[in-house]
């Protein structure tokens, strides 16, 4: 097996539908274990400071029933909040359509099984990703979210917090790892139309 298949299969990726604020959904899927308790996974997730070191500090009223906005410009409210298992917030990015990220965590021993679901109505939702025309989106946007999250709670701190779409080089943009990654979800949209076509 290559490094690559190596760093494609720690990631289960499907889709479906989900009932959000917004309406009816299209939702992706991802499920990863990371390698360090829930209560740090939690942290990194839901803790200002924290968040400001790998992603961007959040402001607002960080409360459930509260709201939130990150230096890119995404916001939303804060939905539900059980820690350190769950948390579904509503994510919009300018005036677009709001969409729910969720974050659901189970402990497995000194472990975390992460999944995270990002459902939007958005029509003509992206699936696939083109880092090169900055377009980060449904599938292998969020994975790329989930390896930044990864690696931070794992000790490697950036320099800069790297936010949601981050500067990557040409190369990087369009390296073997976005292509792979696409392909897959490729496959799980065409696995999800077929299991709803019948």
């Amino acid at each position: 097996m290559s490094d690559l298949d190596i760093i494609l299969d720690k990631t289960e990726r499907s889709m479906g539908r989900r009932q959000i604020q917004a309406g009816h959904a299209l939702m992706v899927v991802m499920v990863r274990e990371i390698g360090w308790p829930i209560g740090d996974v939690w942290s990194a997730l839901t803790v200002p400071e924290r968040l400001g070191q790998w992603l961007g500090a959040p402001d607002g009223d960080l409360r459930r029933g509260g709201t939130w906005n990150l230096p890119d410009g995404s916001h939303g409210d804060i939905l539900r909040c059980d820690a350190p298992r769950l948390m579904t917030v509503s994510w919009a990015r300018g005036e677009r359509h709001p969409a729910e990220l969720e974050f659901r965590l189970a402990a497995e021993d000194s472990r975390t099984r992460i999944e995270l679901r990002y459902a939007s109505v958005r029509k003509g939702f992206a699936l696939t990703s083109d880092p090169a025309g900055g377009l980060w989106t449904g599938g292998a946007g969020w994975e790329y979210f989930l390896d930044q999250l990864e690696e931070y709670v794992e000790g490697r701190v950036p320099e800069k917090a790297l936010g949601l779409m981050p500067d990557l080089s040409p190369d990087e943009a369009m390296g073997e790892l976005f292509e792979a990654r696409n392909a897959r979800w490729r496959r799980a949209a065409d696995e999800f139309d077929q299991e709803h076509a019948l």
